[in-house]
């Protein structure tokens, strides 16, 4: 027998696995909001061998036999950063203007710790979490957006950024909600319906199910050709919930993968290009609509100057950032006050990493008020205890 209180706690706590037909489709305006996509990067990705600074010869002397070679990096045309070959779908994005890097970047409090760099940066704060709802949540909260498929992660369970108070969902993908549609599933439910239910767990039963006629509703119909893998399925549906245009304001990512502690030329090789090709069919997708769309891509932490005995590396501090939009000024490789840090042993954190020059904080901020509109006095519940500043800023709409 299916318990009706636990059905209707299912379908109230993640709108993932069916749509209902025959239920008419909620008319929704078109917005032109603009849009947030959070990647992550899991695992902690070698800044240093994805943005190379090959103007640096600390970083030829630190990984003798993990190096990009002198030479084998793609100029990014300030003579002294170079790309990964393996990143050579990002090229054309770059020279356009449209992708930036941000190098030195992360949490000034840094830690070695995946959970804890992980869990720092999606609560949007530098040292251990004294609240547990996400910066991406109490954006939402801030901005009074109420539906729930306005924040949605593209994965099993809700990533902690959306996790809090405002609702949001998780969807495995858009496809997905389709999976269980069946002709006969609406006067099922509207027999389990009928009789004592409690208040709470209805309202929570019709709002997921009118979120999953929202995000059902979505066309997913596309010529772009995605790489076959997750995060080429996951940007694919991020595209066309954004074109769609259904009230979608922040999508969350995940990419696994990154933590390259042994044989990193081999790792690297398994996932940057995927990386590239993923984004570069994103955009192209996108078209016209990459106008309203931020692409803000992050890891937990950077990677030792030096590599291992398993010519690897091993966690470690300073790392990078990406952002892929309309409206920034991209072709650039930004720095703190447009400073390299050094790759020096006199110029390392702990004698081993690269120095954090840019708070991840501040291109949070940035990116929340010249993309998303949200004013400085707006920003500062949202990252809480940190003093954000357009002086602060990294200057990726600059």
């Amino acid at each position: 027998m299916l318990n009706r209180r636990h059905f209707l706690q299912g379908a109230g706590a993640a709108a993932t696995a069916f749509l209902v037909p025959g239920l008419p489709r909620p008319a929704r305006a078109m917005t032109g909001d603009p849009v947030l996509v959070a990647l992550y990067l899991r695992g902690g990705a070698d800044s240093l061998n994805l943005v190379v600074p090959a103007g640096d010869p600390d970083y030829y002397a630190g990984r003798p036999d993990i190096q990009v070679p002198p030479g084998a990096e793609i100029p990014l045309g300030d003579g002294f950063f170079g790309l990964n070959p393996l990143l050579a779908d990002l090229v054309p994005l770059y020279t356009n203007g449209e992708l930036a890097f941000v190098h030195a970047a992360g949490n000034p409090m840094g830690t070695r710790s995946h959970f804890d760099a992980q869990d720092r940066m999606e609560l949007g704060l530098a040292e251990t979490p004294q609240i547990t709802d996400g910066w991406l949540n109490r954006f939402l909260a801030g901005e009074g957006l109420q539906d729930s498929w306005a924040g949605i992660s593209l994965a099993p369970g809700k990533t902690l950024s959306l996790q809090g108070p405002n609702p949001s969902i998780a969807v495995t993908s858009v496809a997905g909600i389709l999976l269980n549609a069946d002709p006969s599933f609406r006067s099922m439910l509207d027999t389990l319906y009928q009789g004592s239910v409690p208040a709470d767990l209805e309202t929570a039963a019709s709002e997921a199910f009118t979120a999953i006629d929202v995000i059902g509703s979505v066309p997913l119909g596309t010529s772009v050709v995605y790489p076959p893998s997750p995060l080429g399925s996951a940007l694919r549906d991020a595209a066309a919930l954004i074109k769609a245009d259904v009230g979608v304001r922040v999508v969350t990512v995940d990419t696994g993968g990154w933590d390259h502690h042994t044989s990193e030329v081999a790792s690297m090789a398994a996932v940057a290009p995927g990386l590239a090709a993923a984004l570069a069919a994103f955009r192209e997708d996108l078209g016209d609509e990459l106008a309203r769309v931020c692409l803000l891509g992050m890891t937990e932490f950077g990677r030792n100057v030096r590599q291992n005995g398993a010519r690897g590396t091993d966690h470690g501090i300073g790392g990078l950032m990406l952002c892929l939009g309309g409206g920034i000024r991209g072709g650039r490789v930004l720095l703190a006050d447009d400073v390299w840090p050094g790759l020096a042993l006199p110029d390392l954190v702990d004698d081993r990493d690269l120095q954090i020059t840019t708070d991840f904080r501040d291109v949070f901020g940035e990116v929340l008020n010249q993309h998303m509109g949200v004013s400085l006095a707006g920003i500062a519940p949202i990252l809480p205890g940190h003093p954000v500043s357009a002086a602060g800023f990294p200057g990726l709409y600059a």
